[in-house]
């Protein structure tokens, strides 16, 4: 019981960390540099100076969610392995998990272009790696998104309550 309270409180000061690294983020990106314009292409563009800081720090967050999913799947099915029966539940629900992440993440490697990108700054994006990375993670974060949107709606709708 002791070990599992430190889990909680682990996961809870984790979780707020991230969430003031996040809000410092924003208020640098939606607060600082908004002034700065750049000219390209003939017209005068916005040119806020956190943009790499706050595209970083996405790019972070959703390699953190991927990367503890898969972790935390691995090392659910080792333990299911060992056991060979499933003793509790969520471990049959985290097996779900697991491979639902996988397969986004293939998926969006598949779907993920190679087509040169032009910047706003006018210079040409070529390198394969760097826009498969990007349209994985941007493919990544949609799916996301939409996951926990319907996980947020069937909890609120009491499909996720404990049955006695």
């Amino acid at each position: 019981m002791e070990n599992e309270n430190k889990q909680i409180k682990a996961s809870k000061w984790a979780l707020g960390i991230l969430f003031v690294l996040s809000a410092v983020v924003l208020v640098l990106f939606f607060g600082v540099g908004y002034g700065n314009t750049t000219y390209s292409n003939g017209k005068n563009l916005t040119d806020p100076q956190f943009t790499g800081l706050l595209l970083i720090w996405l790019y972070a967050l959703v390699g953190i969610c991927v990367l503890s999913v898969l972790g935390f799947g691995i090392v659910a099915a080792i333990r299911n392995f060992k056991t060979k029966t499933a003793t509790q539940q969520r471990t049959g629900f985290a097996g779900w998990v697991f491979l639902f992440t996988f397969i986004v993440l293939v998926v969006s490697y598949f779907l993920s272009s190679t087509t040169p990108v032009r910047k706003g700054d006018g210079e040409l994006v070529k390198t394969a790696w760097e826009l498969q990375i990007s349209d994985v993670c941007l493919y990544s974060i949609y799916a996301l998104v939409v996951v926990s949107i319907i996980c947020s709606v069937l909890s609120m709708l009491g499909i996720f309550k404990a049955r006695k």
